[in-house]
């Protein structure tokens, strides 16, 4: 059975975080302030529909990934991670394999948690009044990284910049 099977989050998380300097915004805001990426992709996402996040929404959506993010994804990444370091001689082809195996499990998780995202986006009201998209997706970005208390110095600024260049590009198809 495979697991992986794409829908309309999943095909633009895919499309957005292939995108040129999202990776590495995506990476550098969850190692030095631990957001999320898939809570970073969900704010670009729900803004493609003209939807802004509040704080209320974005509060729901974050306690409804922490557990999994905590218990699961974290401690794989943590593996995948630790698995780079292994020592040297024999183990370090046996790990590499390894660590493989573990980014994949990682992935499937991150997937799953993007199934829980996606199925609480179905539940938010529709906006009052459409915004523009990246407006939208703006606005949700800077409450959700205000609520971790990431202060938006230029990098960061240049982070959310690489986030809404790519949403912005990210193919039809991939939207909702």
């Amino acid at each position: 059975m495979q697991l992986i099977q794409p829908f309309a989050f999943w095909r633009f998380s895919i499309a957005t975080y292939r995108a040129p300097g999202v990776e590495p915004a995506c990476l550098a805001l969850q190692d030095r302030w631990a957001a999320d990426t898939n809570l970073l992709l969900y704010c670009c996402w729900v803004g493609q529909s003209g939807r802004a996040l509040d704080k209320r929404a974005l509060r729901r959506a974050m306690r409804s990934v922490a557990r999994w993010q905590a218990e699961v994804i974290q401690p794989l990444r943590r593996a995948r991670r630790a698995l780079k370091q292994a020592p040297q001689g024999t183990v370090v082809a046996w790990a590499g394999a390894l660590r493989k195996r573990v980014g994949a499990l990682e992935l499937e998780c991150e997937y799953l948690e993007q199934r829980m995202l996606s199925d609480a986006a179905a539940e938010l009201p529709s906006p009052k009044r459409a915004q523009r998209p990246q407006a939208a997706a703006a606005a949700s970005l800077e409450r959700y990284l205000s609520l971790l208390g990431v202060p938006l110095d230029a990098a960061e600024r240049r982070h959310v910049g690489a986030l809404l260049d790519a949403c912005d590009s990210a193919p039809h198809g991939a939207r909702r």
